[in-house]
Protein backbone atom coordinates (compact mmCIF):
# COMPACT_ATOMS: atom_id res chain seq x y z
CA UNK A 1 0.00 0.00 0.00
CA UNK A 2 1.45 3.25 -0.55
CA UNK A 3 0.35 6.93 0.81
CA UNK A 4 0.33 9.70 -0.97
CA UNK A 5 1.84 12.89 -0.31
CA UNK A 6 -1.15 14.78 0.82
CA UNK A 7 -2.14 11.70 2.99
CA UNK A 8 1.35 11.94 4.83
CA UNK A 9 0.61 15.49 5.27
CA UNK A 10 -2.28 15.37 7.04
CA UNK A 11 -0.72 12.82 8.94
CA UNK A 12 1.60 15.28 10.01
CA UNK A 13 -0.49 17.93 11.02
CA UNK A 14 -3.26 15.59 12.90
CA UNK A 15 -0.77 13.74 15.46
CA UNK A 16 0.42 16.62 16.67
CA UNK A 17 -3.16 18.14 17.03
CA UNK A 18 -4.04 14.29 18.81
CA UNK A 19 -1.00 14.66 21.25
CA UNK A 20 -1.94 18.05 22.04
CA UNK A 21 -5.44 16.89 23.19
CA UNK A 22 -4.25 14.06 24.88
CA UNK A 23 -1.86 16.20 27.01
CA UNK A 24 -4.90 18.56 27.19
CA UNK A 25 -7.00 15.54 29.19
CA UNK A 26 -4.42 14.72 31.46
CA UNK A 27 -3.86 18.06 32.78
CA UNK A 28 -7.55 18.42 33.10
CA UNK A 29 -7.98 15.73 35.78
CA UNK A 30 -5.08 16.68 37.41
CA UNK A 31 -6.67 20.01 37.60
CA UNK A 32 -10.37 18.59 38.50
CA UNK A 33 -8.70 16.33 41.03
CA UNK A 34 -6.83 19.37 43.02
CA UNK A 35 -9.90 21.48 42.86
CA UNK A 36 -11.49 18.44 44.24
CA UNK A 37 -9.41 17.80 46.89
CA UNK A 38 -8.82 21.20 48.28
CA UNK A 39 -12.50 22.15 48.56
CA UNK A 40 -13.21 18.67 50.16
CA UNK A 41 -10.45 19.27 52.60
CA UNK A 42 -11.65 22.75 53.22
CA UNK A 43 -15.47 22.35 53.29
CA UNK A 44 -15.99 18.73 54.21
CA UNK A 45 -12.94 18.09 56.39
CA UNK A 46 -12.33 15.01 55.27
CA UNK A 47 -8.48 14.94 55.81
CA UNK A 48 -7.95 12.11 53.41
CA UNK A 49 -9.90 12.22 50.26
CA UNK A 50 -9.74 9.49 47.08
CA UNK A 51 -11.02 11.80 44.33
CA UNK A 52 -11.86 9.68 41.29
CA UNK A 53 -12.75 11.66 37.86
CA UNK A 54 -15.66 10.18 36.17
CA UNK A 55 -16.56 12.16 33.13
CA UNK A 56 -15.58 15.22 31.71
CA UNK A 57 -18.06 16.89 29.03
CA UNK A 58 -18.71 20.46 27.78
CA UNK A 59 -16.70 22.19 30.53
CA UNK A 60 -18.28 20.49 33.42
CA UNK A 61 -16.91 17.19 35.57
CA UNK A 62 -18.34 14.69 37.70
CA UNK A 63 -16.33 13.19 40.18
CA UNK A 64 -16.66 10.86 42.98
CA UNK A 65 -15.50 11.80 46.60
CA UNK A 66 -14.35 8.58 49.06
CA UNK A 67 -12.51 9.11 52.03
CA UNK A 68 -9.30 6.66 51.80
CA UNK A 69 -10.13 5.81 55.80
CA UNK A 70 -13.96 4.93 54.89
CA UNK A 71 -14.92 7.35 57.75
CA UNK A 72 -17.86 8.96 55.07
CA UNK A 73 -20.11 7.57 52.40
CA UNK A 74 -18.73 7.94 48.51
CA UNK A 75 -20.06 11.45 47.81
CA UNK A 76 -20.45 12.72 44.21
CA UNK A 77 -19.23 16.51 43.09
CA UNK A 78 -19.63 18.46 40.07
CA UNK A 79 -17.20 21.09 38.70
CA UNK A 80 -17.44 23.49 36.26
CA UNK A 81 -14.35 25.17 34.04
CA UNK A 82 -14.20 28.73 34.73
CA UNK A 83 -11.73 30.98 33.24
CA UNK A 84 -9.43 28.28 33.10
CA UNK A 85 -9.76 27.01 36.60
CA UNK A 86 -11.89 24.11 37.89
CA UNK A 87 -14.53 25.28 40.09
CA UNK A 88 -16.23 22.62 42.94
CA UNK A 89 -20.19 23.94 41.96
CA UNK A 90 -21.58 20.81 44.29
CA UNK A 91 -20.96 18.11 46.63
CA UNK A 92 -23.36 15.61 47.60
CA UNK A 93 -24.97 12.07 47.58
CA UNK A 94 -28.12 12.51 45.79
CA UNK A 95 -28.76 14.59 43.09
CA UNK A 96 -32.28 15.29 41.22
CA UNK A 97 -33.82 16.61 38.17
CA UNK A 98 -34.29 20.01 39.85
CA UNK A 99 -30.27 20.37 40.87
CA UNK A 100 -29.16 19.20 37.35
CA UNK A 101 -31.06 21.61 35.73
CA UNK A 102 -30.39 24.39 38.64
CA UNK A 103 -26.39 23.57 38.34
CA UNK A 104 -26.90 23.48 34.20
CA UNK A 105 -25.54 20.33 34.69
CA UNK A 106 -25.33 18.61 30.84
CA UNK A 107 -26.89 15.48 30.55
CA UNK A 108 -24.32 13.63 29.75
CA UNK A 109 -22.89 14.07 33.40
CA UNK A 110 -26.21 13.20 35.29
CA UNK A 111 -26.63 9.99 36.98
Amino acid sequence: MTVNRTTKLALLLLVPLLLAASGQAADDTKAIIKATTDYVKTEAAITNPLVTVEKVAEGYARVEVKSKAGATDPATAFLKLEKGKWKVLTLGIAFGPDDDKELKIPTSLQH
